[in-house]
């Protein structure tokens, strides 16, 4: 029986006090007998918690209500326990360690594609799909046709981006896991001067739940 939820989520969104944020989230966090590993840093919160289905319920009314994170997205999968066997919410640098602490996906970021138009466009010849994961995930399994830049780490990825100099006249669509990658990845190509870049919104997770993982 599936009484227990697995949530995903991330958010772009300043905090001032992160280490008062830090802990008066983690006590929300016990009260309501949540597992799983958060971070929250001066740019926003990334977390993964498992927990009761009335205990996640209330933990995402609880981040909706913030105004700073009223916009959250959650990725939410029915799980039979929890998927975490402790707590853990640290503060860092990053939501995710990239590198690129002065892009701002809130001010600049590249066009949110929804997983049904992503299946529709990913087959065109003017279309590039870009891994922006590390080499290990895209081992695992990636989208037919896509390119990826073997790299250990998604800190590495800036020092790649060369590598798609030969396709910086097509149409760019970065994917990842959950999304929060992408949001600095496909920034950092517009930086770079690439003038048509997309990515595909909610990342993989996304994709499978709305498509069934086609390709």
């Amino acid at each position: 029986m599936e009484d227990y939820l697995i949530l995903l989520y991330y958010c772009y969104s300043p905090i001032e006090d992160v280490e008062l944020f830090r802990k008066t989230h983690h006590q929300f966090c016990i009260d309501h007998k949540l597992l799983g590993r958060i971070i929250v840093a001066e740019e926003g919160i990334n977390g993964s918690v498992s927990g009761l289905k009335a205990d996640c319920d209330k933990y995402m009314a609880h981040l909706k209500a913030d105004p700073r994170f009223s916009h959250i997205q959650f990725k939410i999968e029915p799980h039979h326990a929890h998927a975490f066997q402790k707590l853990h919410v640290r503060v860092k640098n990053e939501i995710v360690h990239s590198g690129l602490r002065h892009i701002d996906p809130n001010k600049k970021t590249g066009r949110h594609i929804e997983p049904e138009d992503f299946r529709k466009l990913k087959d065109q010849e003017d279309v590039v799909i870009v891994d922006v994961r590390s080499d290990y995930e895209s081992a695992v399994g990636k989208f037919k046709d896509a390119i990826t830049l073997d790299i250990a780490n998604f800190r590495d990825f800036p020092a790649k981006v060369n590598e798609l100099e030969p396709h910086k006249g097509k149409k760019i669509i970065t994917y990842c896991t959950g999304g929060i990658k992408c949001e600095k990845a496909s920034a950092y190509l517009l930086e770079k001067g690439f003038k048509n870049v997309s990515q595909l919104h909610g990342g993989i997770i996304n994709y499978s739940h709305e498509t069934g993982g086609e390709d």
